[in-house]
């Protein structure tokens, strides 16, 4: 049996630091998730916030997940104005990025 393999990014995120939780979530959950659905190419979206008070070793406010075919697409639509506008907009609610690139291969429910 042949398994479907997706390239994935993940972004882990942590707020701004002069920002409180609720306006970091706010501007993720609506103004960046809309520039990123965007994205030419892109297959899923996901958006994860993190609940610091329960995790606090974890480091990271949230994380996304962005899918696609594979890295040529990954990198296209990154390199899009699409893209370029999601990137410039990070700064408005993120302090700091580590971004992953991964291929995904689906076990279970997919």
């Amino acid at each position: 049996m042949t398994q479907k393999t997706m390239t994935k990014r993940l972004g882990l995120v942590k707020k701004r630091p002069d920002m409180t939780h609720e306006a970091f979530a706010q501007h993720w959950l609506t103004v960046h998730a809309a520039l990123c659905c965007k994205l030419p190419g892109m297959r899923r979206y996901s958006v994860n916030l993190v609940d610091r008070a329960r995790f606090p070793k974890f480091g990271y406010d949230g994380f996304s997940e962005l899918w696609f075919d594979d890295e040529k697409a990954l990198w296209a639509a990154l390199e899009s104005p699409e893209g370029k506008t999601l990137l410039a907009d990070l700064p408005n609610f993120a302090g700091e990025i580590d971004p992953i690139i991964s291929v995904e291969t689906p076990m279970l429910g997919f």
